[in-house]
């Protein structure tokens, strides 16, 4: 099961680090694009960056903003080769459990605690890939009235 998830967790991070790095190309002059092929040929600009990068530049909610964060630390976990369903690990990262939980586990169900966690990490895995998806392919539409695209020329 673990495996199985891990596996998923790596598929969406090439997927997501391939939409992200497509958007930064269409969206960013020719200088910002060889400062970050650079950065990233010296191994000083990994998948975390790109996405607080990316968090940075597309506006959203701060809920779907802590979902990227999220599921980096879950990404982190899956590279480092850690038990990526240890709940006391999950616990004791800044109550990511618990976010985890409440986000994405409607009733206190009587499934156990890696149970809930595989379901709820599979949810999060979903919902980044699709707001990654959303904001890399129309960006504009979810800025503010009156507020400049500041990819517009």
């Amino acid at each position: 099961m673990i495996t199985k998830l891990e596996k998923q967790v790596v598929i969406s991070t090439e997927l997501i680090d391939k939409m992200i790095s497509t958007f930064f190309i269409n969206k960013l002059g020719e200088k910002e694009i060889k400062i970050i092929n650079s950065l990233t040929d010296l191994g000083k600009f990994n998948f975390n960056h790109k996405v607080n990068l990316f968090c940075d530049l597309v506006h959203m909610s701060s809920i779907n903003a802590a979902k990227f964060k999220v599921y980096t630390k879950i990404n982190n976990e899956v590279v480092l080769n850690d038990n990526l369903l240890n709940p006391s690990y999950l616990k004791g990262l800044n109550n990511y459990f618990p976010f985890l939980v409440n986000t994405y586990l409607l009733t206190e169900d009587a499934f156990s605690i890696q149970q809930k966690l595989t379901f709820a990490i599979n949810s999060l895995i979903d919902d980044v890939v699709k707001l990654t998806k959303v904001h890399t392919e129309k960006p504009e539409i979810y800025y503010q009235k009156k507020v400049k695209n500041i990819f517009s020329s």
